[in-house]
């Protein structure tokens, strides 16, 4: 949509997404710099079906750059597959890339006396039945919800879903429950909602941890998501002993979903499982030594 860029031949570009990689690929033909810096938020091709898309994502990772990875999860993906900057080995690799942790949504956790003080069991889940966040799983995570049911987890609790781009509407899980799809409100409405809940069910077919499990953790929530390689259940347990990552088949979620709702009555343990290890702040995301970091990257 631009006539053009001025630019110097000592400049550098920054690409967040994989179209964007292909034109900063361009753009640095006629400068000096070889390199851009690649924010690699996903591994991109695992976002669409197996088509054009996926094919010049993937391609995006062979260009000339340097990385700044979101997760050390992902970062190990790439380097377990010898991708991008990882191709030439693990020591070019680490040498041409950075991890960073993506702050979540900060939420005061509450206490254990708030948690056994509660009327109702509630139960949200992070469903996004929209094609663009297949990755998401919406379809596997309400079967795992009619397995559980079925089983006898989850009766009479309040089951509510966030996520979708579309206004409220009941879906049926069969039993006589329903889940609730509400929209998603502003970051300080969604950090209270949070707050309110007992059991998270948050899932992502990625290597990406994704940022919902971890804020459903931070606000004390037992929290059922998946695994993905060398996203294990040890790596998840490791962010927070508030998440449960089982494989991510029905059988599994649903599994993990009736364990998690038959433990959510240990409140002392909820509320440790709340001190995620994780970035609460982009302070602390982008550190002045990471940023320093970045700096290094951005004159390879």
């Amino acid at each position: 949509e631009s006539h053009g860029l001025e630019a110097s031949r000592g400049d550098t570009f920054i690409a967040t997404t994989w179209w964007t990689a292909h034109i900063a690929r361009a753009a640095l033909s006629g400068l000096d710099r070889e390199r851009f810096l690649y924010l690699i938020q996903e591994y991109e091709p695992f976002t669409f079906p197996m088509g054009t898309y996926a094919a010049l994502a993937a391609e995006s990772y062979t260009f000339p750059h340097t990385a700044l990875f979101s997760t050390e999860l992902l970062r190990g993906y790439f380097r377990a597959h010898e991708i991008g900057v990882f191709a030439e080995g693990e020591r070019a690799g680490r040498d041409r890339s950075e991890g960073f942790e993506n702050a979540i949504t900060a939420v005061t956790p509450p206490e254990a006396g708030e948690l056994a003080g509660r009327a109702s069991r509630r139960l949200l889940f992070y469903g996004r039945p929209e094609a663009h966040a297949s990755r998401n799983m919406f379809e596997l995570g309400v079967l795992a919800l009619r397995s559980a049911l079925r089983d006898g987890a989850l009766r009479g609790w309040e089951l509510h879903g966030i996520g979708s781009v579309g206004g409220r509407r009941t879906l049926s899980l069969g039993r006589g429950a329903e889940l609730q799809m509400v929209p998603r409100s502003d970051q300080s409405a969604y950090a209270e909602l949070l707050r309110g809940q007992d059991l998270g069910l948050a899932l992502m077919y990625t290597p990406h941890p994704s940022l919902v499990p971890i804020e459903m953790a931070s606000a004390g929530m037992l929290t059922v998501t998946n695994s993905f390689e060398n996203k294990t259940e040890e790596a998840m347990r490791a962010i927070s002993t508030n998440l449960i990552a089982p494989e991510p088949t029905v059988a599994g979620v649903a599994a993990a979903l009736t364990r998690a709702a038959a433990s959510v009555s240990d409140y002392e343990a909820r509320v440790c499982g709340a001190q995620v290890n994780w970035s609460r702040s982009w302070e602390q995301s982008f550190s002045t030594a990471l940023l320093d970091q970045i700096a290094r990257l951005l004159e390879l």
